[in-house]
């Protein structure tokens, strides 16, 4: 079906602007679809455009059905809780931060569960660079497949990057228990102290990048229109969910850090006591 349009002009027709365009079209509006593979088409062919499918809004707390009924021949949408009359009917389109929406799907979801900020291995290491074992430690790291999916919420680090950060504190002379911090054990008050406030540290430092890239945003919307305008308001809503998440990540540090304080005193004065 293409032929007749390639056949004029190709270099007219199959622009980069073209092409951006068309794969951004169908990422952010295909479905999965599960199909018979197509002689014509590399790879699995398992996705598909679900006409009027744009219309449903995303709603993290939705439970719905979704998917392609061979009776009907219809791709039909079901909600499991039920939708009152008048009201707006909503999707889920499943458990993902703030940033994976945005980029897979071109908005972000206020009030999201899901919501986190990663944390890259290249900050991390920036972070600890003066630990001379550390290319060691990343290594060991990497072959346990623990450099991927590391973030923080509101709630704190999460437990993936809590580990990793426990074992790069570990000192060389402990790398007997480097297996032990990679199954989630406290290995000592000390490692566990350094490992806190490496992620404070990190936290402070992601809140100063932010900062700069809110202050970027805000100059380009001083001088942009529309549609750059819709599209950078966006990700400046991005921006300020993890400015306030990796504050409430660095209280609840503070907040932990305060309770062990209070926990080691009150055993000090039982062990006085007794």
């Amino acid at each position: 079906t293409l032929q007749p349009v390639l056949s004029q002009r190709t270099e007219d027709v199959l622009t980069y602007d073209a092409v951006r365009w068309a794969w951004c079209s169908v990422n952010t509006r295909s479905v999965f679809m599960s199909r018979p593979s197509n002689s014509f088409l590399s790879g699995p062919d398992n996705y598909a455009l679900a006409p009027f499918l744009d219309l449903l809004n995303h709603r993290p707390d939705v439970q719905v059905k979704a998917g392609f009924n061979n009776q009907t021949k219809c791709y039909e949408i079901r909600s499991v809780c039920g939708t009152q009359r008048y009201e707006q009917a909503f999707i889920n389109y499943g458990p993902h931060d703030n940033q994976r929406l945005l980029l897979e799907y071109g908005f972000v979801s206020m009030s999201s569960p899901h919501s986190v900020v990663y944390v890259e291995t290249d900050l991390i290491c920036d972070v600890l660079r003066d630990d001379k074992s550390l290319d060691q430690k990343m290594k060991f790291l990497k072959e346990n497949n623990f450099l991927h999916n590391l973030t923080v919420s509101s709630e704190g680090p999460s437990w993936r990057l809590m580990v990793a950060l426990r074992l790069l504190s570990l000192p060389q002379t402990l790398h007997h228990l480097w297996r032990a911090a990679l199954h989630g054990q406290v290995v000592g008050e000390k490692t566990e102290a350094r490992s806190n406030q490496t992620a404070r540290t990190l936290c402070q430092q992601l809140l100063k990048d932010t900062q700069m890239a809110l202050d970027k945003i805000l100059h380009l919307l001083a001088q942009c229109g529309q549609p750059d305008r819709e599209q950078l308001e966006v990700v400046k809503a991005l921006r300020k969910e993890e400015m306030w998440i990796l504050e409430c990540c660095v209280k609840a540090l503070k907040d932990s850090v305060h309770l062990d304080d209070e926990m080691s005193s009150c055993k000090a004065n039982l062990g006085a006591t007794s």
